[in-house]
Formats: C-alpha cells, sequence, structure tokens
C-alpha cells in the first residue's frame, strides 16, 4: 500500500536580520541563526545542534549567501539566504536538508501513515532537492521496508512506502 506524506522544513524568515544601531551594517546573523532553529527543529529527538552562517554579509537587496547546520545526529544541511530590504529582512530556503530531517520526518509519519510503528529510519547522508532517495525502515521485529523519499524545491520533504 503506498502512502505519501510530507512536511515542510522553516522556509521564510520575516523578521529583521540586522545590527541595531546607526543603521544596518552588517546582517544579524545570530538573529538568523536562532530562527533557522525554531523553524527547523520539529518532531523526533533530531534538533539542530548548530548554525553557522558567514558574519560579514551588508544587508543589500538581493544579497544571497549559504549557512550550514547540523543535527544532533551528526547529519548536516544548507540553507541559502537572501536580503529582501535594505532593513535586512529577508527569507531563506533550505537548500540541502540533513538526513536527519527526512528520517524524523519518516520516522514521525509512518505510524499515521501507515498505521505501523517504526522503530527507526535510515537515510543517506547527503540528500538532494528535487531528486528521489532510498531510506530503509526497520521495526521492532527486525523487519525492514523500503520508503522513497523526495525533499521538494523549499524543503518539502516527501515520502511514500515502496
Amino acid at each position: 500500500m503506498n502512502r505519501a506524506k510530507s512536511a515542510v522544513l522553516g522556509l521564510v524568515l520575516a523578521s529583521s536580520m540586522v545590527v541595531a544601531g546607526c543603521g544596518p551594517t552588517t546582517v544579524d546573523t545570530t538573529s538568523l541563526e536562532k530562527n533557522v532553529v525554531s523553524s527547523i527543529d520539529g518532531p523526533g529527538s533530531v534538533e539542530v545542534e548548530s548554525v553557522d552562517c558567514p558574519q560579514d554579509k551588508v544587508p543589500k537587496v538581493g544579497t544571497t549567501f549559504t549557512c550550514s547546520y547540523a543535527l544532533t545526529d551528526g547529519s548536516e544541511g544548507e540553507i541559502l539566504v537572501t536580503v529582501r530590504d535594505e532593513d535586512g529582512a529577508g527569507s531563506w530556503e533550505v537548500t540541502r536538508p540533513a538526513s536527519g530531517q527526512a528520517e524524523q520526518v519518516v520516522l514521525t509519519g509512518y505510524e499515521r501513515g501507515a498505521g505501523r510503528k517504526a522503530k527507526s529510519v535510515d537515510c543517506p547522508d547527503r540528500l538532494k532537492v528535487k531528486k528521489k532517495t532510498v531510506c530503509t525502515v526497520e521495526f521492532a521485529n527486525g523487519e525492514t521496508r523500503e520508503v522513497t523519499v523526495t525533499v521538494k524545491k523549499g524543503g518539502n520533504i516527501r515520502w511514500r512506502t515502496r
């Protein structure tokens, strides 16, 4: 029986990302990093351990830069940040999700979608946006089942039993 489920990773950062003072001089990466953590952390035991963004980005409209993040399971991902206005407001999207995110989406959604509680999920380390990836679900009795995980542009993770 095929079941499709999805989850959305954080996509839009609506708050200001600039350092306060006599006018914005650089993007406030501390604020940005906190927003990334609160948006990416989701259900399950895997959480964002760290976010690392360049410290010297000027809040000029259209400026883009990449930040990396690591999850507590050791998997890593990247986001692309785009400055949207001169005050430093911006948006970001996941451009390379961490495998731990996909594993948590499948693990927490499998019981609801397929009616069976999974013990663990294992996905390859480097997921790619718009590419299908096969992950393995393991049950308490040792049985395994494969699921196909697809990460859509913007970070939407969809999975389907095979």
